[in-house]
């Protein structure tokens, strides 16, 4: 298979190059995922330090390069989130901060990405994940499924309800 389908065979790439080829793809499946760019850098760097411990053994004929990168990719967001909500723990005091404004969406300059941004908002973390995987990521349906453990029918059957879904956001239709 050509590296086009996210499989590398040898001669491989050197680390390097690996890193330059799929940063921006797992950068862009963790910022889906959490809509929070300092903490999507940290992770895709913790993902990429992982991998590096592990690249020269790791068995790339039993899943591929982007397959492989997802899984760590998860498996540091969960670590994340788990050390972050440890911290993040603080007593109610009776009130609410009321309008709290999203630092995230202020850094957005496009309309078209504000849109988008607010419309992921909406949707569930695992939601923006199935969707970051197929249009960030390039993963084909049945590396999705692979991932995720499902059918490739049943991951695009889902993609196209999400579709569905982002449109009757946009539209007003589901809040």
């Amino acid at each position: 298979m050509s590296l086009q389908s996210g499989r590398s065979h040898n001669p491989r790439l050197s680390f390097e190059e690996f890193y330059e080829t799929y940063y921006e793809r797992v950068f862009n499946f963790v910022f889906m995922r959490l809509l929070h760019r300092e903490d999507a850098e940290d992770i895709t760097e913790d993902t990429f330090m992982k991998v590096m411990a592990v690249y020269d053994r790791n068995d790339n004929t039993k899943a591929s390069d982007l397959t492989w990168l997802c899984t760590i990719a998860k498996n540091c967001m969960i670590d994340h989130i788990r050390r972050s909500h440890k911290d993040r723990i603080v007593p109610f005091d009776g009130t609410w901060d009321i309008g709290e404004e999203d630092k995230e969406l202020e850094r957005l300059t496009e309309d078209n990405e504000r849109r988008i941004y607010r419309i992921f908002k909406e949707l569930k973390s695992e939601e923006r994940e199935l969707l970051a995987m197929r249009f960030k990521m390039d993963m084909e349906y049945p590396e999705i499924g692979k991932t995720l453990g499902i059918e490739p029918r049943t991951a695009a059957k889902r993609i196209e309800r999400l579709l569905k879904k982002c449109r009757d956001i946009e539209k007003g239709g589901i809040n």
